[in-house]
């Protein structure tokens, strides 16, 4: 008769010890990770929000501002110190290098001068949320924000449309060569895109005539791309073909099995290559730069590579205009992540 082995409590507690251990060290890197992304925003947002006064001061998260007193009609900074363990409240009437004009609140008929290490400066919490308007006003935002708008929603339309019928191709229909044409468009990836930069601009620029026009941005999206040609044409291979067939023998011809059996459960691979697409062209700095000059052509990339050009570096409403840019992007994500998350789970299923 087989003897039947019975694993030892000791067996089970450690075993069960190494699963909890593997669990702690995996949540612990995705929360590291998780704050390399999200400290540097915080960051932003936190900058965005502050004073100018308040961008000299030592880092911290949350924004501040000196606390000011009425002194001889005016307003000045709330300063103070400590001697013979009473606390003396000063006003600041003048900096200059580091050194410091001081009136004794207290005693207004004595001002002195002392280093600003020596005194302790009154702050309290304040939120410039007018920041946010004033960066708006720097550069022609929405006139910015409706190019970049049009470009990104064109380019998603053209990836998908071309991306998608060549992914289908390649996955699920048989013709002579397609391997070999398919490996042709994953080479593709092997090219630097400086190796084309030259003879794209001269293309588009002297030959088409599209210089200072979105052409050269949304066109070449309707001609598609390696990286999301792959992408749908894994996730269309993991679709099981019996439901083609199916199809088929129902009278369905390619295209409408394309269009009403495969199309409708490709929403997670189409979702997110319409986010990476739309990221992508939102983002876009090096297109815009070449091809368009004029300011009412202007994108949002370029209005904040202007805000540091045409003015004194103002850090905070820089950094205000960059959480606005930013903003589409996160909403977008936002609504989206459940389907993109699918999506990008999916594609690798079936090689």
């Amino acid at each position: 008769m087989a003897q039947i082995s019975i694993p030892q409590p000791g067996h089970w507690s450690g075993q069960r010890a190494r699963k909890w251990a593997g669990a702690l060290l995996g949540h612990a890197a995705i929360i590291a990770v998780g704050m390399f992304f999200f400290i540097p925003f915080v960051w932003m947002l936190s900058t965005a929000l502050k004073t100018d006064t308040d961008l000299g001061r030592p880092f911290h998260w949350i924004p501040r501002d000196n606390v000011y007193v009425p002194y001889q009609g005016q307003h000045v900074a709330l300063y103070s110190r400590t001697i013979n363990g009473r606390e003396q409240r000063l006003g600041l009437l003048k900096n200059s290098t580091g050194v410091g004009t001081f009136v004794d609140l207290d005693d207004p008929t004595q001002t002195f001068e002392m280093p600003m290490k020596s005194v302790r400066e009154e702050t309290r919490i304040s939120i410039r949320l007018e920041n946010i308007p004033t960066s708006l006003q720097k550069i022609p935002f929405l006139i910015y924000a409706k190019n970049t708008l049009i470009i990104a929603i064109l380019v998603v339309l053209g990836t998908l449309v071309s991306c998608t019928l060549a992914g289908y191709g390649f996955a699920r229909v048989r013709w002579p060569g397609r391997e070999i044409v398919f490996l042709i468009v994953l080479s593709t990836f092997m090219l630097p895109s400086q190796v084309t930069l030259v003879p794209l601009y001269i293309i588009y620029t002297r030959m088409l005539n599209w210089g200072d026009t979105f052409y050269p941005l949304i066109v070449p999206a309707f001609f598609g791309n390696a990286f999301d040609i792959f992408l749908l044409r894994q996730f269309f291979k993991s679709i099981p073909m019996e439901l083609s067939d199916a199809a088929r023998v129902d009278g369905a011809n390619e295209w409408q099995i394309f269009t009403r059996v495969v199309l409708p459960l490709s929403t997670p691979v189409l979702a997110t290559v319409a986010v990476m697409t739309f990221l992508y062209a939102w983002n876009d700095l090096q297109g815009p730069l070449l091809y368009l000059s004029s300011s009412e052509n202007l994108t949002i990339s370029i209005g904040l590579l202007q805000f540091r050009s045409l003015h004194v570096v103002e850090w905070n409403l820089l950094m205000a205009a960059s959480a606005v840019f930013a903003l589409p992007i996160i909403v977008l994500f936002f609504f989206a992540q459940k389907t993109f998350i699918q999506g990008v789970k999916l594609t690798g299923i079936k090689g």
